[in-house]
């Protein structure tokens, strides 16, 4: 199928690269690289590149390998200062450079190693090493050249010839399996096996020659440094007549390739770089003004593709030139961000926000010359009949002989329509509302504005029922109905957001003539029966996974559409859709979005605005590729915890995946597709998804936490609604703990049959246990019936020694009664009798009778020795043993040489009497009481600390 479309592609499109890309007025896009950007020294003397489109630098600081996203920098000890590289396979990468030479070759994990072939150490007789500076394959041997020998290096024998220079080598050649050197003041030689051969009529010669290249047998091509181009035939120097002598003359060449057979790629020391023709005309011109990095070209390459790369003192640049798409870039701010533009023959008109601006084509470097200072933004250019009308900030002019002239000053000229019927009337949306212009004499002239219509009407058109849409894209859509000579505006409808088939984001195209609205909800007709919107499923198909379009233009076949994120055009043949977005990979974040305008240059070029530039595109069969790049897997991780497993990209090692190291990243590139290219990529991992990703632009895969099993991932490149490049596939094993290995399974089962041994062999003995125990039982039994008795008897016995506890508590506080009873009857006697006494005295005092004085001492005396009764203090000793007998025995133990009078008072505090209590009980003084605490205390020894009572009271 997509033969096919490419041969209907090819009968609309089908001229060759090059003669399409002469008629688009850009040049190729270059991209740079810096030091700062790469981390790496950028100083290149020689470039190469692999199958596989990886590329490799030689630089002084080593070996710098690029796929496209990753730079690699690769460094041997001997030999890091490169001068010069040449890919011959993956285990032969050879280099050159300060002292030897030697090859790279890629180990099993994709890393280089280096093998020296050739090495010479400075030594204090010969402090200066050899500069190899360039590498040459012919015939399977490897030449190696330096200013004073050449190497030939045979890779079957490992044999190394030597030819030494007589004087000095300049550089060697090599072209159509012919190689050449020239000997400085000797002449041009050509090596034929191990010799040098002079070629006749270089004897002697003067030239700096650069380079040779062979056109006939008998005929060479002599590019020298700063004498321009030379034929040398039958013997005779002859000078080329070409213009690009006088650039070779005055910026000199410091290198040049051939450059699709018939061309010639020139890197000079102070111009940039220069494409001419076999004929020597200028092409095209580069430099860094115009966006190269630097003017010093060192070093050029032509890649598979047929791109260039210029190697320079501090950087890099490559120029994606076999494309079909041509940049205009604005480097230094000159004129602006494109909106619109115009080819009028030769002469390319670019409306920006800085004004209207005109481009010579067809002159490489022309200027961009400003028309008019007046005239700010531009937002359409666009030949009506004969005239080409400009809509501007200021309003409408007409553009005659590279000159403005104003027509209608109104705010913000946005688009033109003309009516489909009537062919003398214009419409002009503006800022706010529309406004109509008639076609008088040839010349349009403004008629009229429509006040009852006010809105932005940036996007109109018109349908097949007559109506005039304007779509404002917040808002939604506005059907506005017309007189029949198309002057004024009768009516209009609105159909906002609260319509179910409008959202915000609404536009119109015309898709093959008809009108078709489209927003997030779909796209849809118009249905003027039921005044409604119905779904359209011939545009859906179309544009089948293509989200958030927000501008879509049709040239026939060619359906060209942006999103926030992407710009391609989906190629039609018949019923089968083809999505292109490739070419466009480098502008799909710098395009304007729904101010974008895919302006048709000429038959097969459309020219796009992007911020600081235009872009052309020159529809081509380079578009539509049958076969994709096969996405290539640079480097396999297993990252754990503590450590990462670098895999071997062979499948070998990828069976064996220690169960810690399952989090997998994988790098991947596109190294073979251009750099301003790119396809997004599709994967899936089964074992984990068995559905394919979405389309993604990604040059890194991360799949964190795998559990143990067998995985396959499987990639491909293209992208929603392209032919898909063929799957590579990738199958590993993540092993499980070593706790669900099999042999820990083995011994898993060991455990088993032996637990299942051991189970039986258990039960045996339960049951013989079993047998045992209930004999036992019985036993037990009988013995329990007596032990009941025995339990029974115990019983009877607790329960009365129970009976004698309580009865013993309770004479025991029958006691503690009668020792308080006792102690509380002595305290109130005591104070009785004191009382008496005081009272006796009181009156022996006052008596005027004095022979009664003795009888009353009598009485006072007899109640104080009542007062100082012994038998009270036995009575209360009694009681006081009876509730703490052994206290006057462990007091006494304690304290040996405590008198009666502290055994007494400690007695009373050990009752915990207060000191007026104890006064009466030992009939003295409270006073006398508090000393003989104090003396109490002292005699203890007792610490300040601690309270006499309660240490009275510890003592049981």
């Amino acid at each position: 199928m997509f033969r096919r479309l490419i041969l209907i592609f090819s009968l609309c499109f089908g001229a060759p690269i090059w003669s399409q890309f002469s008629n688009a007025p850009g040049t190729p896009i270059i991209i740079n690289f810096t030091e700062e950007a790469v981390n790496n020294d950028l100083t290149t003397y020689d470039i190469s590149q692999n199958q596989n489109g990886i590329m490799y630098f030689a630089t002084p600081s080593g070996l710098l390998e690029f796929d496209g996203v990753r730079w690699k920098n690769y460094v041997h000890e001997l030999e890091s200062d490169l001068r010069a590289v040449l890919y011959k396979d993956a285990q032969h990468i050879y280099t050159a450079g300060h002292g030897g030479f030697g090859y790279w070759g890629v180990n099993s994990v994709g890393v280089l190693e280096y093998t020296s072939l050739f090495l010479k150490l400075p030594k204090k007789k010969a402090p200066l090493l050899p500069m190899f500076s360039r590498i040459i394959e012919i015939n399977g041997k490897i030449i190696f050249q330096s200013f004073q020998q050449i190497f030939i290096y045979n890779p079957m024998t490992d044999e190394l010839n030597t030819i030494h220079a007589k004087k000095g080598f300049n550089f060697i050649f090599y072209s159509q399996g012919r190689v050449f050197i020239q000997e400085t003041g000797i002449g041009l030689f050509e090596l034929k096996g191990n010799e040098l051969l002079l070629v006749k009529g270089t004897e002697d010669t003067a030239l700096h020659i650069l380079n040779v290249f062979v056109k006939k047998k008998n005929e060479l091509l002599v590019v020298t440094k700063n004498n321009g181009f030379w034929s040398l035939k039958d013997a005779v120097f002859k000078k080329k007549k070409w213009k690009i002598n006088t650039v070779i003359e005055k910026h000199l060449v410091n290198d040049i390739k051939v450059f699709q057979k018939d061309k010639f790629v020139i890197g000079t020391l102070r111009k940039g770089v220069y494409v001419v023709s076999s004929q020597g005309k200028v092409l095209i011109h580069q430099e860094k003004s115009n966006g190269l990095l630097e003017n010093t070209i060192r070093k050029i390459f032509i890649d598979q593709n047929e791109n260039i790369w210029l190697g320079m003192d501090n950087g890099l640049s490559y120029l994606q030139i076999s494309s079909n798409t041509s940049y205009l870039l604005d480097y230094e701010g000159a004129f602006g961000t494109v909106y619109t533009s115009h080819l009028e023959g030769t002469s390319l008109y670019l409306g920006t926000n800085q004004g209207l601006f005109v481009k010579k084509t067809g002159v490489p470097n022309a200027r961009i010359d400003l028309i008019d200072n007046s005239i700010g933004q531009i937002w359409e250019i666009e030949k009506i009949d004969d005239q080409i009308l400009v809509g501007s900030h200021q309003g409408v002019s007409i553009l005659e002989n590279k000159k403005l002239k104003l027509l209608y000053k109104e705010g913000g000229a946005w688009v033109f329509k003309k009516h489909p019927k009537l062919k003398d009337v214009l419409y002009v949306g503006f800022y706010s509302g529309i406004a109509v212009f008639k076609r008088i004499n040839g010349n349009w002239v403004f008629e009229k504005k429509w006040n009852n219509y006010g809105e932005s009407s940036r996007f109109i058109a018109f349908d097949k029922y007559g109506d005039l849409w304007v779509t404002h894209p917040a808002k939604g859509y506005y059907r506005l109905s017309l007189s029949e000579d198309g002057l004024n505006l009768e009516n209009y409808e609105f159909y906002g957001i609260s319509n179910k088939q409008v959202a915000t984001y609404a536009y119109i195209c015309k898709i093959d003539e008809d009108l078709v609205f489209y927003n997030p909800k779909g796209y849809f007709s118009y249905d003027p029966i039921d005044n409604s919107f119905v779904p359209q499923k011939y545009s859906a198909q179309l544009f089948k996974n293509i989200n958030g379009i927000n501008s879509i233009v049709q040239n026939g076949n060619v359906f060209w559409y942006s999103t926030p994120k992407e710009i391609g055009y989906i190629l039609r043949a018949r019923n089968r859709f083809n999505n292109v977005r490739n070419p466009f990979y480098s502008i799909r974040n710098k395009h304007l979005n729904d101010f974008n305008k895919f302006e048709k240059i000429n038959d097969s070029v459309v020219g796009l605005g992007i911020n600081n530039g235009i872009v052309f595109h020159n529809i081509n069969t380079s578009d539509i590729e049958l076969e994709k790049e096969v996405p290539i897997i640079r480097s396999i991780q297993f990252i754990s915890k503590t450590d990462t497993l670098t895999s071997r990209l062979s499948g070998r090692e990828l069976k064996n995946i220690p169960n810690d190291n399952n989090f997998l990243k994988i790098a991947i590139a596109l190294p073979k597709t251009p750099l301003a290219n790119s396809y997004k990529i599709q994967y899936k991992l089964n074992g984990l998804n068995t559905s394919w990703s979405d389309w993604q632009f990604v040059s890194e895969l991360s799949f964190p936490g795998l559990t143990p099993g067998d995985y396959t991932l499987e990639l491909r490149s293209g992208g929603e609604g392209e032919a898909t490049s063929d799957t590579i596939r990738k199958e590993f094993h993540i092993n499980s703990p070593w706790y669900l290995t099999k042999r820990v399974f083995a011994f898993y089962a060991i455990l088993l049959l032996g637990g299942h041994g051991l189970y039986r062999l258990y039960f045996k003995n339960k049951n013989l246990k079993q047998i045992r125990t209930l004999k036992q039982i019985e036993l037990d039994k009988r013995k329990s019936q007596e032990e009941k008795f025995k339990l029974d008897k115990l019983e009877s016995e607790r329960e009365l020694l129970l009976l004698r506890e309580e009865n013993l508590g309770l004479e025991i506080k029958k006691k503690d009664a009668a020792l308080a009873s006792a102690t509380l009857n002595n305290i109130k006697k005591n104070e009785l009798l004191t009382g008496l006494v005081i009272d006796i005295n009181k009156i022996d005092n006052e008596l005027l009778n004095s022979s009664l004085h003795l009888p009353v001492k009598k009485v006072i005396k007899k109640i104080k020795s009542n007062l100082l009764n012994k038998e009270d203090w036995l009575t209360f000793q009694l009681h006081f043993n009876n509730l703490h007998a052994q206290f006057f025995d462990k007091l006494r133990e304690k304290h040996p040489d405590l008198s009666s009078n502290e055994i007494k008072l400690s007695a009373y505090l050990k009752l915990n009497l207060s000191s007026k209590e104890i006064a009466a009980l030992m009939h003295v003084a409270i006073t006398s009481v508090e000393q003989g605490r104090y003396r109490l205390r002292k005699k203890i020894n007792l610490n300040k600390d601690v309270n006499l009572v309660n240490y009275i009271q510890d003592i049981s």
